[in-house]
């Protein structure tokens, strides 16, 4: 199995959709079509957890593809030049506010390798909320995001409200609680 070349289809400002010929496992010849980020470093996808009290930093914002809201882990790219630690304190910082210490960073892993080349780094944080002064975020132009800090324990109750209520949660999210066994209730 191999790549054999890439096209770029179409391209815009931030993703190219390429069509990917490939050789697979039987010998022939195969096409693909997969969406790539340009000029991308990765991204890094943070699991804030505050100290005392031990809850969850999640947001929600407006994400278009998917037409609505989406709680989500912080997460951001990585800017050139910028190790994914670097990048998830910073991304922490200005989506929310807190400023989080890395307790373990991932090696990259993949969102949906059946869809896209992009990866993430993540990242396990701890926030001391006795160590907070100022919770001035620093949103880039087209973004709104909104904070909530919600206990472990209310979390399968955080996400079916968020369902009640129209919104969506990133699958990042449901994986966390799951292997936690938090959804098996």
């Amino acid at each position: 199995m191999k790549i054999l070349d890439r096209t770029t289809i179409a391209s815009g400002g931030w993703i190219s959709l390429q069509k990917i010929r490939y050789l697979g496992h039987d010998g022939k010849v195969r096409t693909w079509e997969s969406a790539s980020r340009i000029n991308s470093q990765g991204a890094v996808m943070m699991i804030p957890v505050t100290r005392p009290g031990g809850k969850l930093v999640i947001i929600r914002q407006f994400r278009p593809p998917t037409g609505g809201l989406v709680y989500e882990f912080p997460a951001g790219l990585i800017n050139p030049g910028e190790d994914p630690v670097e990048a998830a304190v910073r991304e922490l910082k200005e989506e929310t506010g807190y400023v989080g210490k890395v307790e373990y960073c991932s090696p990259r892993v993949f969102t949906s390798p059946g869809l896209s080349s992009e990866f993430v780094h993540l990242v396990e944080m701890s926030v001391d909320l006795e160590a907070q002064s100022d919770l001035a975020t620093h949103f880039d132009e087209s973004e709104y995001i909104e904070t909530f800090l919600v206990g472990q324990d209310e979390l399968a109750d955080f996400i079916r409200q968020a369902e009640t209520d129209g919104c969506g949660v990133d699958t990042k999210i449901y994986m966390w609680a799951i292997s936690r066994g938090l959804l098996r209730q």
